[in-house]
């Protein structure tokens, strides 16, 4: 469970990174060609999911439907480092703390209510990580569209990062 763990703190420290280079006006402008989403809108919704693991684990029940969507967080900067902050904090503490082995699940798929579904702490921290890094892709977009450089790497999946490497070695 560490290795997930620190997997998720290795995104969550990626977007400090990012936040510490943004301008404060392009956080929460709107990318036409990206569904006039935001950098801020992606990082929001992703420390929401973070939220609702983190909550969910005091009780083995993680409800990805009840989220917060703080539009502060998502339009104001210094609102986005600050929850980033308190999730990175409440992820590194996971490091230390006993997580339930098995948890039950909530999210809205489409269609007729889904009931709490079983999972375990270590599938939903690879959830969070494959949700993390997806968001990260269009946020790398969206920094593109904008003119903003990331880091080589940013929005991109461990697997892909290992092939690139392999195919750079072969």
């Amino acid at each position: 469970m560490e290795r997930l763990i620190h997997a998720n703190l290795h995104y969550l420290r990626q977007a400090t990174l990012l936040l510490d280079r943004l301008g404060d006006a392009c956080f929460a402008e709107p990318a036409a060609s990206f569904y006039d989403s935001s950098i801020g809108g992606h990082l929001r919704h992703c420390l929401d999911h973070y939220q609702s693991f983190l909550g969910g684990m005091e009780n083995g029940r993680i409800d990805y439907d009840a989220r917060e969507r703080d539009v502060m967080v998502e339009t104001q900067p210094a609102a986005a480092r600050e929850r980033l902050g308190e999730v990175l904090g409440a992820m590194e503490a996971l490091l230390e703390a006993e997580l339930p082995e098995v948890v039950q699940v909530k999210m809205d798929c489409g269609g007729d209510e889904i009931p709490w579904q079983p999972s375990t702490a270590g599938r939903e921290l690879q959830f969070l990580v494959s949700h993390t890094v997806h968001h990260f892709a269009m946020i790398g977009g969206i920094c593109q569209a904008l003119g903003v450089r990331v880091d080589e790497g940013f929005g991109v999946a461990p697997s892909t990062l290992r092939h690139r490497v392999g195919l750079e070695a072969g």
